[in-house]
C-alpha cells in the first residue's frame, strides 16, 4: 500500500481534510489572486492549525495537481490512518445499529476504489475494508476521486479477506456478495440485518475463496444490454438499497 504523502486538489476535498485529518495535513497552496470567502476561510483555518501556506500562480498548481481541475487549492498531506474491523464493529454495536459495512475485493481501479467510497460515505456506512496487497492502494488518485471521504469513511485495511470475512460471521455480520450469478436479486435480500456487502474487481468479480466465504450471493437486475455495472456504481446501489430498507423498517441488531 502507498504511503507516500498525498496531493489533494479542490476546495471541497481542502476543506474535509482540514475537518476531519487536519493533523495529517502539511502544505497548503492557493491561486495568488483566489480571495473569495471561502478560500480566505480555507486559509485562516490552515494557519490556524499550523500548516504552511503559500500563495502561487495558476500554473504552479496545475503542476503540483497534474490537471488544472482544482479550483484554486492544493494541498500535500499524510495518508489516512486506517482502523481495525473489531473497532469499527463494536462502535456500532455501541450505538446500538445494525453495522453496515462495504467489502472490497481487490478492487484495483484508484478512481473505482474513490467513487466507492464517496458512495460509502454517501450510504453512511460505518468502514470499507479493503485488501492491502494486489488492490489499489490510498494513492492521490483515490483522495481525488472519494471527494473527502478518504476522511469521513473508516478505512479497514486487511492482509487477508477470507479472515476478516470470517471475523464477521463471528460477530454475526451477514456478508452479501455481489455477482451476476447470485441467487436472489439485492432487492430481496433482508439489507435491515448487521450485513457487509461484498464487490469484486473489475475483472474477474468476486474470487473463488470470497465466494465461498459470503453467506449469500445477490445480484443487480440488468434491464438493457450491458450486463453488469461498474464495480463503484454497484456498490452505490447496493449500499443504498440498504439505506431504503433501514428507513422503511427499523434496522435488527
Amino acid at each position: 500500500m502507498a504511503t507516500r504523502d498525498l496531493i489533494i486538489g479542490g476546495l471541497h476535498a481542502a476543506r474535509m481534510a482540514l475537518e476531519w485529518a487536519g493533523g495529517d495535513v502539511l502544505e497548503l497552496w492557493l491561486r495568488r489572486d483566489h480571495d473569495v470567502e471561502a478560500v480566505r476561510a480555507l486559509e485562516a483555518t490552515a494557519r490556524a492549525l499550523g500548516v504552511s501556506v503559500q500563495r502561487v500562480d495558476a500554473p504552479t498548481l496545475d503542476r503540483l495537481y497534474g490537471d488544472d481541475h482544482h479550483q484554486g487549492v492544493v494541498l500535500r498531506r499524510r495518508p489516512p490512518a486506517t482502523v481495525d474491523l473489531k473497532t469499527v464493529l463494536t462502535r456500532a454495536a455501541d450505538q446500538g445499529r445494525a453495522a453496515l459495512l462495504l467489502v472490497l475485493d481487490n478492487v484495483q481501479d484508484p478512481r473505482n476504489f474513490g467513487a466507492c467510497l464517496r458512495a460509502a460515505d454517501g450510504a453512511g456506512v460505518d468502514g470499507v475494508i479493503f485488501t492491502r496487497d494486489r488492490a489499489a492502494g490510498l494513492t492521490s488518485v483515490v483522495a481525488k476521486t472519494a471527494s473527502g471521504a478518504l476522511d469521513s469513511v473508516a478505512l479497514i485495511a486487511v492482509a487477508n479477506l477470507a479472515t476478516a470475512l470470517r471475523q464477521l460471521a463471528e460477530a454475526g455480520v451477514w456478508t452479501l456478495g455481489a455477482a451476476h450469478d447470485g441467487a436472489i436479486p439485492i432487492y430481496q435480500a433482508d439489507l435491515t440485518l448487521p450485513s457487509a456487502l461484498v464487490l469484486g474487481n473489475e475483472g474477474e468479480g468476486l474470487r473463488r475463496l470470497t465466494r465461498e466465504r459470503c453467506d449469500q450471493l445477490v445480484f443487480i437486475p440488468m434491464h438493457g444490454e450491458v450486463s453488469s455495472l461498474n464495480v463503484a456504481t454497484a456498490a452505490a446501489v447496493c449500499l443504498f438499497e440498504a439505506r431504503r430498507q433501514r428507513a422503511a423498517r427499523p434496522p435488527a441488531t
